[in-house]
């Protein structure tokens, strides 16, 4: 049984957390377009797309490039689809090459790579003084082994700190107004599709022979090794999810703000 919750714990510090974090922040964003009503909310999706696709499909490309798939076509705007389908990236590969196969796990999750990599970048650029202070923070919790709710609520206490950063500093107003958009932006779409799921699952086989190999290993080495091994994963995935509060706390302000939109519109309309 040791073996077994071993190799469970290397699928959940690995795969596992980029993966919920996905999903929990396409939930938030699902919420929101059903909350501000199909109409107001496709048309905040369509017009943060002008930035937040682009990013979305380089995210996928990268990926292909990095694990030597050919693209075949990519599109990374396109608002006038019959389908509804705002970009894309149509891409081969050798099915009996295992790289190529694992490969498919990364393009999937592209967009949150490339999506983080922006956002952090706005942080450091727009608002460095909220940046060191988070990073500073979040360094020290996962360093203790804190867990991930003190994680979560250091990455709600930027927001505050966030906006009183906006009149303070070299950077000037409009400078930390357009790294807000950007942010903005790039978290609407930073969530994993149906379709980026779907391309994932043919190389998820590789990637659990893989970790059974992994897990094989540094059980013949013995439990020091498998402790080692959890804690170092562990705070990996921690810092993982540290660097994605940027985007899940984006979520979930915008999914409060849908919320409001929500009450008011129905308050207006029970009056």
């Amino acid at each position: 049984m040791n073996y077994v919750w071993l190799f469970f714990q290397i699928l959940l510090y690995t795969l596992g957390v980029p993966v919920i974090c996905g999903l929990a922040v396409g939930l938030c964003h699902r919420l929101m377009c059903l909350l501000l009503g199909r109409g107001f909310g496709r048309g905040i999706i369509l017009t943060t797309s002008i930035i937040g696709t682009p990013i979305h499909e380089l995210g996928h490309a990268i990926m292909c490039l990095l694990f030597f798939h050919k693209i075949d076509r990519m599109v990374l705007w396109q608002p006038s689809s019959k389908d509804g389908t705002l970009g894309f990236v149509t891409h081969r590969y050798r099915p009996k090459n295992l790289y190529h196969r694992l490969g498919n796990i990364f393009i999937g999750l592209g967009p949150i790579f490339s999506g983080l990599g922006i956002m952090t970048l706005c942080m450091v650029i727009c608002f460095p003084a909220t940046m060191g202070a988070y990073t500073t923070a979040a360094t020290g919790l996962v360093n203790g082994n804190a867990g991930f709710l003190p994680l979560l609520e250091e990455g709600v206490g930027m927001i505050p700190r966030l906006f009183s950063e906006l009149s303070q500093g070299e950077i000037p107003l409009w400078g930390r107004i357009v790294g807000i958009i950007v942010m903005l932006a790039v978290s609407l779409h930073i969530s994993l599709s149906a379709a980026d799921i779907r391309g994932s699952l043919n190389g998820i086989p590789v990637y659990l022979v893989l970790t059974l190999a992994v897990t094989v290993i540094v059980s013949l080495l013995g439990e020091s090794a498998m402790n080692s091994t959890v804690a170092g994963l562990r705070m990996f995935s921690a810092a993982t999810f540290a660097l994605f509060m940027l985007v899940f706390v984006l979520a979930l302000v915008q999914l409060v703000l849908g919320l409001a939109v929500f009450m008011i519109r129905l308050l207006f309309r029970l009056k």
